[in-house]
């Protein structure tokens, strides 16, 4: 049986963290909200996403346009659905739980959904045509879908790794890993001319909210739980 005083300190520590996840959450949120903002009265395409994009046009070259194709094509749905089910099948066998996939899962389709419901209610025009790479996509711009999917999924699939890996290094490795694809995500959509600087922080943004309620609830009602552990085996 756990003293008075242990499970006193296991509470006080769930309790910080749900309060720094929450102010997280918020702090994201809030600053997305005043990205929004801004971008709609004006001020930022003229200081920041006019200049990026004429100075990413402007040094383009032959190699980093077949490096941004590359982050491009992997973080569209069929790329971060291949590598998603690769990372899943590996936590998965790990783990010997069904848990990884069903996160995976549910982040997906809430990055998927605010993706869609975002674009379709701010309705933010793309860039011009002649900055772009074709071919362009016919959706909207605000926020960048590549880049909410792949930080939301990748800082869920990050998570995991943090939880099934074993070593220090391994788990850093994997971290840093998964944080340059997905910074490499949001750099070839402003770099192809297919998104704003301001479409790309919105995206990772929102996608770093998201990612974020998913892991606190699977920390707070999954891992405290031992219903759920005995149900899929955590």
């Amino acid at each position: 049986m756990s003293s008075p005083r242990r499970s006193g300190k296991s509470g006080q520590r769930a309790g910080s963290i749900l309060v720094f996840a929450l102010a997280l959450v918020l702090g994201l949120f809030a600053v997305a909200r005043r990205l929004w903002v801004s971008v709609r009265v004006g001020g930022v395409p003229d200081a920041w996403d006019i200049p990026v994009l004429e100075w990413m046009v402007g040094h383009r070259s032959p190699a980093a346009t077949a490096v941004a194709w590359f982050f491009t094509i992997a973080g569209d749905t069929l790329g971060m659905t291949i590598i998603s089910l690769c990372l899943i099948a590996l936590f998965s066998w790990r783990s010997r739980s069904a848990w990884p996939g069903a996160l995976v899962a549910v982040t997906a389709a809430g990055s998927v959904t605010l993706t869609i419901a975002l674009k379709s209610t701010l309705g933010r025009a793309r860039p011009p045509l002649a900055e772009a790479l074709e071919p362009v996509p016919a959706s909207f711009s605000f926020p960048s879908g590549h880049t909410l999917n792949a930080v939301a999924i990748l800082s869920v699939v990050g998570y995991l790794a943090f939880l099934v890996l074993r070593t220090r290094m391994a788990r850093i490795l994997a971290l840093c890993a998964l944080g340059c694809f997905a910074l490499g995500v949001g750099w070839s959509r402003i770099y192809l001319g297919h998104h704003w600087l301001s479409d790309v922080a919105g995206g990772l943004l929102i996608g770093g909210c998201w990612a974020t309620v998913v892991i606190v609830l699977h920390h707070f009602v999954v891992l405290k739980n031992r219903r759920w552990h005995r149900w899929l085996n955590v």
